[in-house]
């Protein structure tokens, strides 16, 4: 595996993308890739356009589609692609306790004995980084609480990854049962969202309140979002304080508007 960079050229004869049905999103391919296979479990924006396309929001995970496909085709499995399949359907379904079925569990059960548990343990319980542990911090400081609902701006961030971290710690507060963190990085917001025994539909509050700004959806419980910071961020790195304001401003009242109803 490795990372493509923005604008590169790729050579290929097909491009698949896989947990996701749009380029440009969650993706550093160009949005006008022409993509020959999606495969996902996620409820897709817009009209997803490809060769072959097999979208399945009824499951837990994008994995389970994968684990079909290999059983069905009666392929071998190495055990690095099974430990990585399981740890996909056990991170997507909150370890078979979220948005789980049948299939997931099936599919979980059959790779079992194909994966490495041992490298698995350890996948699931790193160490802390610096930068999580100050995004947590900051997502605390900065938390805005309406009811069960917790919204927290976190300002300019180093590593996006630790929205999602920080928005599942701040799920763990007495009386919160949603949480909405946020924060920017190169030019864009990004937006990582949780539910806990709540009625709401994350995916798709994210999608009303923030579809016509960028890209937003995802599960009930389980959402997130990328919006282009735009004019924002034309007031520049030095004014970071204005800037965090600007993007509070906006962003928070879209979401709470959303999930009170509008």
């Amino acid at each position: 595996m490795r990372n493509v960079e923005p604008g590169e050229e790729l050579d290929f004869d097909a491009v698949a993308l896989v947990d996701h049905s749009a380029p440009g999103v969650n993706d550093q391919l160009d949005p006008e890739t022409e993509v020959d296979i999606v495969v996902d479990h996620h409820p897709p924006n817009d009209d997803v356009e490809a060769a072959f396309v097999d979208i399945r929001p009824e499951l837990g995970a994008a994995s389970t589609i994968l684990v079909e496909y290999i059983r069905g085709f009666g392929l071998e499995v190495e055990t690095e692609v099974a430990t990585g399949l399981l740890y996909g359907i056990r991170v997507d379904t909150d370890d078979f306790a979220r948005e789980i079925t049948t299939d997931d569990f099936e599919a979980g059960a059959w790779l079992l004995d194909r994966a490495d548990t041992d490298v698995l343990e350890r996948i699931e319980s790193p160490s802390v980084s610096a930068d999580t542990l100050d995004t947590i911090a900051r997502a605390i400081r900065s938390r805005e609480l309406d009811g069960s609902v917790l919204a927290s701006c976190v300002g300019a961030i180093a590593d996006r990854d630790t929205l999602a971290q920080a928005a599942d710690r701040l799920l763990a507060m007495r009386g919160v049962t949603v949480t909405f963190v946020y924060g920017y990085a190169d030019g864009t917001i990004y937006v990582s969202a949780r539910a806990r025994g709540s009625d709401v539909d994350l995916g798709a509050v994210l999608r009303s309140a923030f579809g016509d700004m960028g890209s937003a959806g995802g599960h009930a419980d389980m959402a997130g979002a990328q919006l282009p910071l735009g004019l924002f961020d034309d007031v520049g790195e030095d004014a970071e304080g204005t800037l965090t304001e600007m993007v509070e401003d906006v962003v928070a009242t879209r979401f709470f508007e959303e999930i009170r109803g509008g």
